[in-house]
C-alpha cells in the first residue's frame, strides 16, 4: 500500500493524486512489495528547481526530468520536472500521462535501490522492470 504525498508546485494542470497512487500501486505489485506500506512523495516542479536539486545532490549543473531521494525500504521523495516531462512526451509522441507514469515508475525504482548508472546489467534489469510495470499501468 502506498501512502502518498502529492504536490504540484507548478501552475500547470496535471493528473490528480489518484493517478500517481495507481501508478505506484502497480509498481508495488510488480516489484512484489504488495504487503508492504511505502511512504512516497511525488513533487512536480519547474526547471530552475530541478536544476538546483541536481546541482546540489548530483553535482550536475543542468535540469533533468526526474530525481529520487531514497529514505530506505522503498520510501522516499520523487521530483519530476513537469516542463521537461511535457517536452519529452511531445518528442516521444506519447501523452503527458504516459510520460508522467514512466517518470514516476523510474523514480520509484530508484527508491527501491535500482540504478541504471551502475552497470549495463543493472540498467537492463531496471528498464525491464520499468516496462513490466508500465504495461500493467496500461496508458
Amino acid at each position: 500500500m502506498i501512502d502518498l504525498v502529492f504536490k504540484n508546485h507548478t501552475s500547470q494542470q496535471t493528473p490528480k493524486e489518484s493517478f500517481f497512487i495507481g501508478v505506484l500501486n502497480s509498481g508495488l505489485k510488480i516489484a512484489k512489495l504488495k504487503a508492504k506500506k511505502v511512504e512516497v512523495s511525488v513533487n512536480l516542479i519547474g526547471e530552475s528547481r530541478i536544476k538546483e536539486l541536481n546541482k546540489k545532490y548530483r553535482k550536475k549543473g543542468k535540469p533533468t526530468d526526474v530525481l529520487s531521494f531514497p529514505l530506505g525500504d522503498g520510501n522516499g521523495d520523487i521530483f519530476i520536472c513537469l516542463s521537461i516531462a511535457k517536452k519529452e512526451a511531445k518528442r516521444e509522441n506519447v501523452s503527458i500521462e504516459a510520460k508522467l507514469a514512466q517518470l514516476t515508475v523510474h523514480g520509484f525504482l530508484h527508491l527501491l535501490g535500482y540504478d541504471h548508472e551502475r552497470s549495463k546489467k543493472d540498467a537492463d534489469k531496471m528498464f525491464q522492470l520499468e516496462e513490466k510495470i508500465l504495461t500493467k499501468v496500461n496508458l
